[in-house]
């Protein structure tokens, strides 16, 4: 039911012309109580690119994308949150954990990176760590955590 729903979110949002994400360097939403560092002009072009693919449910180019912003911007933590995606994604469930931790330290007010996490972590079976991340995803303004 989930995938359902985050499968219209993300048409809904790309056909607004919106991210398909929630947060302001990820597309504009309400869930980022701190401003994400300035990244540079490449990475932030990689960063698009890697959006655009990630809405097209391109997960390899999403995550060649996303490592070359992360290669131009190390502390780019929502292209960390959006390479830990597509990994989830692709069912490489280890890299999609490791990255959604970096982008979190990166960035503690990440809500999707956290509900993207929990849902990784449900996959592994961990559902306490998995309960924790959902929590922490609404406490953080991610609506879709909430329910």
């Amino acid at each position: 039911m989930r995938a359902i729903l985050l499968a219209v979110i993300m048409v809904s949002t790309l056909v607004s012309g919106a991210s398909a994400f929630n947060l302001p360097s990820w597309g504009g939403g309400a869930s980022d109580k701190k401003a994400a560092a300035p990244q540079s002009n490449k990475a932030d072009e990689y960063f698009t690119e890697a959006r655009r693919a990630y809405g097209s449910a391109s997960y390899p180019k999403t995550i060649e994308m996303a490592s070359k912003a992360i290669q131009e911007s190390p502390k780019y933590a929502e292209a960390f949150a959006l390479r830990g995606k597509a990994y989830k994604d692709t069912g490489d469930i280890d890299n999609a954990v490791k990255d959604l931790n970096r982008a979190i330290a990166l960035n503690p007010h990440l809500g999707e990176a956290y509900y993207v996490r929990a849902q990784a972590n449900e996959i592994n079976g961990e559902m306490k760590q998995a309960t924790a991340d959902y929590k922490m995803a609404c406490a953080e303004g991610y609506k879709d955590a909430c329910k």
